[in-house]
């Protein structure tokens, strides 16, 4: 499958998944799964604008920009976040206006497991596609499709023990500290992702050159990847390290996964002041 119609794929169910929570969440005054519903919509229209972005960050470079196209993706993902934020922003504003009481349904949950069958198929065709391209593209949108996933099992949890609200004290409204725990994982993510990106679009990683000795022959010894390039941005107090790598052409997305995560570790211990670090395959 090519990487577009993999994307308008993916668009689809990820619109078809978003439109099922929302409409239950509306139907049944389920607050917890209307800003779920939310940011499961986010994902749809970040399919759409990944289309375009796509078309655009693989254009050639020329004389108007040298270095080609490829800080679109940066500025898409920033634009992302910031729409999470507003979406953030939205559901706090939910949890202090709206006033009801949620009675829990057996249709929500079986719409729910179905939404969770849907989010298992496209994360089953993203990790498919991860394993044979190593696109830095869709192991994003695969941390994306499964961070959904996982959003969706906490509403899940919500409804479930909603259905025991006899045994819970009163003064205790499960759907609205859901609701509020959804807005700040959101927050959380939305800050990290516009962060994330800013500091890809700065790439003056001069002065720094020491720093990235120590971190290639520290990484060296891992022995699992080889390093093709490391960029290092003093940031303030911090430092971001940008890393390439080239990996087995036949590691799955799990390994690949798990990789990352040694190297952050290490990383870490290396130096404190390495606060971020981003890591996409050669």
């Amino acid at each position: 499958m090519k990487e577009n119609h993999l994307i308008l794929v993916t668009a689809c169910f990820n619109f078809i998944s978003a439109s099922l929570k929302m409409i239950l969440g509306i139907g049944f005054s389920f607050s917890t799964l209307i800003a779920d519903s939310i940011q499961s919509f986010l994902d749809f229209i970040t399919d759409i604008i990944s289309l375009l972005v796509n078309k655009i960050g693989k254009k050639r470079a020329n004389k108007t920009y040298p270095f080609g196209y490829g800080q679109v993706y940066y500025l898409s993902n920033i634009l992302t976040g910031v729409l999470l934020l507003l979406i953030g922003i939205f559901i706090v504003y939910q949890f202090f206006t709206l006033h009801h009481k949620f009675v829990p349904n057996g249709i929500i949950l079986l719409g729910l497991i179905v939404v969770l069958f849907i989010k298992g198929i496209v994360i089953f065709l993203i990790k498919r596609y991860v394993n044979s391209t190593k696109s830095e593209f869709f192991i994003e949108a695969y941390k994306e499709s499964t961070t959904d996933f996982i959003s969706t099992c906490v509403v899940m949890v919500v409804l479930i023990l909603s259905f025991f609200e006899d045994y819970i004290p009163s003064f205790i409204n499960l759907d609205k500290i859901g609701s509020i725990g959804m807005a700040i994982y959101i927050f959380y993510t939305s800050i990290k992702m516009i962060v994330s990106n800013i500091r890809g679009i700065l790439t003056n990683d001069e002065g720094n050159e020491k720093l990235k000795e120590i971190i290639r022959e520290e990484l060296e010894q891992l022995k699992s990847f080889r390093i093709e390039n490391i960029k290092v941005i003093k940031m303030s107090y911090y430092y971001s390290v940008f890393l390439q790598i080239d990996v087995n052409n036949n590691i799955r997305i799990k390994d690949f996964l798990k990789i990352e995560k040694k190297i952050k570790k290490r990383l870490k211990e290396i130096d404190k002041a390495i606060k971020y670090i981003d890591v996409e395959p050669f």
